[in-house]
């Protein structure tokens, strides 16, 4: 089912001549899907980059492997680094990011299966990131995840739209 919050991003961006990239690990690829399915997102949609394993993190968004190694690839930090690298990369005005563990493996301690960090950045601007906790099969927190990313950006950089 196609968020709402999509059309409103994408003609956000266009009125005011913007652009969006996306960086997602969990839920690969089901973000940048969202955004390539509407018709005429390609005048703001940038593209994205699916950084699943940390060797992509580092390697083509020039994040440091021994700060993935410290601070876990499930990190607000770590979820900057792809932020700006994305940024960066693509040359875009806003980034979209998602981390985290969508199961049913991989859940340490720190970081329950469900657990997702999701952050959003303007270029120039502090990144805002959240962790949430998703509960249910894996392609259910992926999907829950997605719609929380978008609905995320909407309410940070869209607001009108929420009056």
């Amino acid at each position: 089912m196609l968020n709402k919050n999509l059309e409103l991003i994408i003609k956000f961006l266009q009125k005011n001549k913007q652009n969006i990239a996306i960086v997602e690990s969990c839920t690969g690829g089901l973000l940048n899907y969202q955004f390539s399915r509407i018709s005429g997102a390609s005048s703001v949609y940038r593209g994205g980059i699916i950084s699943y394993q940390s060797e992509i993190k580092s390697k083509i968004l020039g994040i440091e492997e021994s700060i993935i190694q410290k601070h876990s690839p499930y990190s607000f930090i770590v979820l900057d680094l792809m932020l700006k690298g994305v940024i960066e990369k693509l040359d875009s005005t806003f980034a979209i990011a998602t981390s985290g563990i969508a199961g049913p493996n991989g859940g340490t301690k720190d970081n329950k299966v469900g657990s997702i960090y999701i952050g959003i950045q303007k270029r120039g601007s502090e990144s805002i990131m959240t962790k949430e906790i998703f509960s249910g099969e894996r392609e259910q927190i992926q999907g829950e995840a997605t719609n929380y990313a978008i609905n995320f950006f909407a309410k940070h950089f869209v607001p009108k739209y929420f009056n």
